[in-house]
């Protein structure tokens, strides 16, 4: 009796340093899975371990994924029951980024990051069609994402802005505001400066987009942004009628 007690303890002990190990040392590829399976992200060259490690970021269409520059770094500082904390460095991010994620959404810290509009091109219609070029400033507050609520405010400012569409250059420069007080986020667009004028306004709800505006040109710059803004939306007198809704 004695002897199949301390078999099973025996047994036991294996089976959790077994699990444990596992789990210390659970390859970063195993990220990649997850996150395919149930977000557009996908990790490729992914090395180390999920609780640090590296890989190079893309992003899916369906159809194929567009790979954005640099590799991407993270490490877990902290796991609990239902919380886990991390950190992810990228060139593009003036300092790490601090988030945590838990079972009703996800919480970021205050940071700032700098990158090429080009990545616009992976988010699909209409930027995959204008090819943007310039720069994106990109600065957030403390953000709180619990289901299709957001509580925080994003703003995007798109430097510079070209189009490969356009031989004018630059189209001008824009400001992209989100604002959210903890249920539906507000989005407004307007112009800093340039020949191509847009404005507008709208609302995210988790991945649903809704906005409305205007684009229009300078009066002596009408002529060059014609087939521009032909391309943005429907023509109503020398103006365009911006339309998004996913």
């Amino acid at each position: 009796m004695k002897r199949t007690v301390s078999s099973l303890a025996l047994a036991l002990l294996f089976t959790i340093v077994a699990l444990g190990t596992i789990a210390v040392r659970a390859p970063a590829a195993w990220l990649g899975d997850w996150l395919q399976s149930h977000t557009k992200v996908r990790l490729l060259d992914a090395r180390g371990t999920v609780w640090q490690g590296s890989a190079l970021l893309g992003i899916s269409d369906g159809r194929e994924t567009t790979l954005v520059p640099g590799r991407i770094e993270w490490s877990v500082d902290d796991i609990g029951l239902r919380r886990i904390a991390a950190r992810v460095s990228h060139p593009w991010f003036t300092m790490p980024l601090a988030l945590a994620v838990d079972g009703n959404g996800m919480q970021l810290k205050q940071g700032t990051a700098r990158l090429p509009a080009g990545v616009l091109a992976g988010a699909g219609a209409p930027f995959n069609t204008l090819r943007p070029g310039g720069v994106l400033e990109v600065a957030w507050t403390d953000t709180e994402i619990r289901g299709t609520s957001l509580k925080g405010e994003m703003q995007v400012d798109w430097r510079d802005a070209q189009s490969a569409l356009s031989t004018v250059v630059p189209l001008g420069s824009y400001r992209l505001t989100v604002r959210g007080t903890g249920g539906v986020a507000a989005l407004d667009l307007r112009t800093l400066a340039g020949p191509l004028q847009m404005q507008g306004k709208g609302t995210v709800e988790g991945s649903r987009i809704r906005f409305n505006g205007i684009a229009t040109a300078e009066p002596s710059m009408l002529g060059a942004l014609n087939g521009l803004l032909g391309l943005l939306g429907m023509r109503s007198g020398d103006k365009v009628l911006l339309a998004i809704s996913t």
